[in-house]
């Protein structure tokens, strides 16, 4: 043990706490990212879902159309 060692360990409880706060932010950070990260999976099915129901009405609107096109009466 060198008187440098030594004097690297006298503030101990100040490296700790030090230590402790960094580790509640490191894990604050995390679990805020994986919210963001949730929340835009979120966000994105909801929006695919909404336009697969917007689309699929025109799809059955069209060949609806198309079925009704062709007139079958004597003029």
């Amino acid at each position: 043990m060198s008187s440098g060692r030594i004097a690297q360990h006298r503030n101990y409880g100040d490296i700790m706490a030090r230590h402790e706060r960094d580790v509640k932010i490191k894990r604050i950070t995390r679990v805020f990212i994986y919210f963001i990260i949730i929340v835009v999976v979120i966000l994105l099915f909801l929006l695919v879902r909404r336009w697969e129901q917007n689309g699929e009405p025109k799809a059955k609107q069209s060949t609806a159309l198309v079925q009704q096109a062709p007139e079958t009466g004597a003029r």
